[in-house]
């Protein structure tokens, strides 16, 4: 770990999908930008020859004492500090692949060039609350260390005294399983016994993501007999219920249904009924369910301003002037809604998240499920599954303050900002002090999608920016 004095304002960044096998065989070292208060500019560390890893990638790094979270930034031939070889530290492992796309590595360097907010700045405040936290390294015995006590003991003499103690401390715990750091408490030189021991393949070493990261997981029973020959008739109650509901049902909402205790499913799970089987279930913000709205018909400034917008298939500005109650969001809807058949996503920023709700009931009667909310009032794990769900490429709508300008939609074919002359979009602090109607405009030129800026009392530069854009196209 070792600090290069590098101006990161012209930073390069490589292409964040490619690995360093692809990019270059001699690339053997790795710049990253450390998550620790107090860090500033790039660090560098030794590849290690089992991992690939990739500009964008989170890592595991280890950085002075402690286990950090950390980004990938570039791919190096040879160290950029006068060290040698040997006394730069390794990568530990890799926590997620492939989180930035090059547009949107892009976005996060100009914003932070533009604010002059060191890079790492910008990306704590455009990742979910503790992404970038620490993920705990343990050490577990393989089933090489768990063989007969004849092997064991055998074993036991060949290794040093640092490695018997730790095999030793594994072995009297009944998972086999324990910290690194609670390793260190009990052992010294808890790096080389361990180091030592992986060598030999007698433990395995993984890492443990933040408890933030861990997924929410719901049991799910599952019918998979649908006969009744040996069953009470409550059994067949239960049976008959799961039928009707298409086989399959939170195990909570069946109790509550059936109003049933645990150990009568337990009971047909026993007879081979059912399966009771945990999933993962995202933390994602709900509201009540609404009765599906049909499109509006549009009066005649209506139809005008979304055949502007429709008819725009790149880069552009449009400012949607009316006064409240015009019909604006009855637009948005509609300029949406080919964009989702096309596989495309949409982006609507709010000034404030008090205005959320309506807004997203409006969308959600529309669109369904296909319209997620993303702001600071959220839960921890809530923003960490809804950033989750959009990086699964499925074309979606999400809603959200000025932070939502960076959520990471792929595949985004349209950008608006409703009330855009609202100062709620400027951030005052903490750094990055960002205005989400300019980072919006660089994002919308990046992904080369529309920008719609949505107001009855348009912000001055808006007016004087659409109208240059206007005459710019008029010259043309």
């Amino acid at each position: 770990m070792y600090i290069n004095d590098l101006n990161l304002q012209n930073l390069v960044v490589a292409e964040p999908r490619e690995s360093y096998q692809a990019q270059n065989m001699g690339n053997r070292y790795i710049e990253v930008l450390v998550d620790c208060p107090g860090a500033t500019g790039l660090f560098t560390y030794r590849l290690p020859s089992q991992l690939e890893i990739k500009p964008g990638d989170i890592l595991s790094v280890p950085f002075g004492t402690q286990q950090l979270g950390a980004i990938a930034i570039r791919l190096l031939t040879t160290p950029n500090i006068d060290l040698p070889p040997d006394k730069i530290r390794e990568v530990e492992d890799v926590v997620s692949v492939g989180f930035f796309p090059s547009s949107y590595w892009e976005l996060l360097n100009r914003v932070a060039t533009y604010y002059y907010t060191p890079l790492i700045q910008v990306i704590r405040v455009a990742l979910p609350p503790g992404l970038l936290g620490r993920s705990q390294r343990r050490i577990r015995l393989t089933h090489l260390s768990q063989n007969d006590e004849t092997t064991k003991l055998a074993t036991l003499n060949f290794l040093s005294p640092v490695a018997q103690q730790i095999l030793e401390l594994l072995q009297t715990q009944a998972s086999g399983d324990y910290s690194f750091a609670y390793l260190q408490q009990k052992v010294k030189l808890t790096y080389r016994g361990v180091r030592e021991l992986l060598r030999l393949g007698l433990v395995e070493s993984y890492l443990e993501a933040p408890r933030l990261t861990r997924p929410k997981l719901q049991k799910v029973v599952t019918l998979i007999d649908t006969s009744d020959r040996d069953l009470t008739v409550r059994q067949r109650e239960i049976i008959e219920v799961l039928r009707r509901r298409g086989g399959e049902l939170w195990h909570s909402e069946l109790l509550q249904i059936c109003s049933a205790s645990s150990s009568i499913l337990k009971t047909l799970a026993q007879k081979g009924y059912i399966v009771i089987e945990e999933r993962e279930v995202l933390r994602t913000e709900q509201s009540p369910t609404l009765t599906q709205d049909q499109a509006k018909t549009l009066n005649t400034a209506q139809t005008h301003a979304l055949a502007t917008i429709q008819s725009l298939n790149k880069f552009a500005q449009v400012l949607l002037h009316g006064v409240t109650g015009s019909g604006k969001t009855e637009v948005y809807l509609q300029a949406i809604a080919p964009l989702l058949h096309q596989g495309k996503s949409a982006l609507v920023l709010v000034p404030e998240i008090g205005l959320t709700p309506q807004l997203t009931d409006r969308f959600r009667a529309r669109f369904g499920n296909r319209v997620a909310v993303y702001h600071s009032a959220l839960s921890e794990g809530e923003r960490y599954d809804t950033w989750r769900q959009m990086l699964t490429g499925e074309p979606q709508v999400v809603i959200g303050t000025r932070s939502a300008i960076f959520a990471p939609l792929p595949k985004l074919g349209l950008i608006i900002l409703d009330e855009e002359h609202d100062s709620s979009f400027k951030q005052d602090s903490p750094i990055p002090t960002y205005h989400a109607r300019t980072v919006a405009q660089w994002r919308a030129e990046l992904e080369n999608c529309p920008l719609i800026l949505g107001s009855a009392t348009p912000s001055l530069e808006s007016w004087v920016s659409v109208r240059r854009q206007g005459a710019r196209r008029q010259g043309a």
